[in-house]
């Protein structure tokens, strides 16, 4: 009996001494709460009442000027301007009507509502009432600043002012490519007349493969241009979300750093191939205004009604000369401001092969 008392409390105590020796890794984990916290606030751009009004405010202002445009033009005729056969000798004449430039600017007022209609329509859709919407128009205007303003909190943490600065070059970045897809439509449409106007133009493969093929990069660049129009809508939220949380944490707000530029050889390569581009697509811009110029030349007409009708004035003549000459001066500047940069390369100690592509 008092041997199997003993056998028993032997097997408890090697019992205990195995669960006490359990590591804290094969213990029951105890179970986290994964409910989302529903008190911490995200910026929702659909939902905010500003940002249509900063893309509302711009429309609202440009039907006002075409409406004044219309009223114009519609009083001239009423009073007999414009409709005489009276001519200015002290100007050229420009080969559209008054009947013409009604025409546009209707178009343009239609334009201009249709897409007020779908931004408030938008808004709707988003729950956000047109009162509050009508607010944030009323603020805009009275500030006289982008709606943006009003959400900055007066020091960028580092996370604010990097994401900024990303938004900054993404923008950038937009506008170069809007500009090199503006260039290749252009010489597309000039190189689609230059092939369709020869009788023998289906017997040409090769000119129809080059359409092809600028066609495809036109498409391209319309692409590209949508990726960083939505990248910049994403940037934009992702900034306010941040101004907003920064409002809500501004004793937890972390200091900003300074940075200093380093002039270095990466420094040195993106000025040099900046510039270079900027050469390159000024003597592109120059080559499509030469050449839309020699084929307006062509087609050009002094007779109003020709004009008109084949869209080539002696205004846009006399505009594409002038812009002629306004680029060639722009690619002269670039010119010095590289020989400048090749200057400042040298006193800097730096290796003349940075500076090239």
């Amino acid at each position: 009996m008092a041997d199997a008392i003993l056998s028993r409390a032997g097997i408890s105590a090697v019992l205990l001494c195995l669960c006490s020796s359990v590591s804290p890794s094969q213990q029951p984990l105890e179970r986290k709460d994964t409910t989302p916290d529903l008190s911490v606030q995200h910026y929702v751009r659909a939902k905010d009442p500003q940002w249509y009004a900063k893309q509302l405010v711009p429309l609202r202002l440009e039907l006002v000027e075409i409406d004044q445009q219309i009223g114009t033009l519609r009083q001239a005729r009423k009073d007999g301007r414009g409709t005489t056969g009276a001519v200015d000798l002290e100007k050229e004449p420009e080969g559209v009507t008054a009947d013409a430039q009604l025409f546009l600017l209707q178009q343009r007022r239609t334009l201009a509502l249709q897409r007020i209609a779908e931004i408030e329509d938008e808004a709707r859709q988003n729950e956000v009432t047109p009162g509050a919407v009508r607010s944030a128009e009323d603020a805009t205007k009275e500030s006289g600043d982008s709606a943006d303003a009003s959400n900055e909190t007066g020091v960028d943490t580092p996370e604010i002012a990097q994401t900024k600065e990303a938004l900054h070059q993404e923008k950038e970045h937009l506008e170069r490519t809007k500009n090199e897809a503006n260039l290749l439509q252009r010489k597309l449409d000039l190189d689609t007349h230059t092939v369709y106007s020869n009788p023998q133009y289906t017997a040409q493969k090769s000119g129809k493969v080059e359409l092809t093929a600028e066609k495809n990069h036109v498409a391209e660049k319309q692409n590209e241009i949508q990726q960083a129009e939505q990248k910049i809508a994403e940037l934009e939220e992702h900034l306010q979300d941040l101004r907003l949380h920064s409002a809500n944490n501004t004793g937890e707000a972390e200091i900003p750093v300074t940075r200093v530029i380093e002039k270095d050889e990466a420094y040195w390569r993106r000025q040099f191939a900046e510039i270079h581009y900027r050469i390159r697509t000024a003597q592109s811009e120059l080559d499509i205004l030469q050449r839309e110029l020699n084929e307006g030349l062509l087609v050009y007409d002094p007779n109003p009604q020709k004009a008109m009708r084949e869209n080539v004035t002696r205004k846009n003549i006399n505009a594409h000369r002038q812009a002629i000459e306004d680029k060639k001066k722009e690619i002269a500047e670039l010119g010095k401001g590289l020989s400048d940069l090749e200057d400042d390369l040298r006193h800097a100690g730096g290796d003349p092969g940075w500076s090239r592509e």
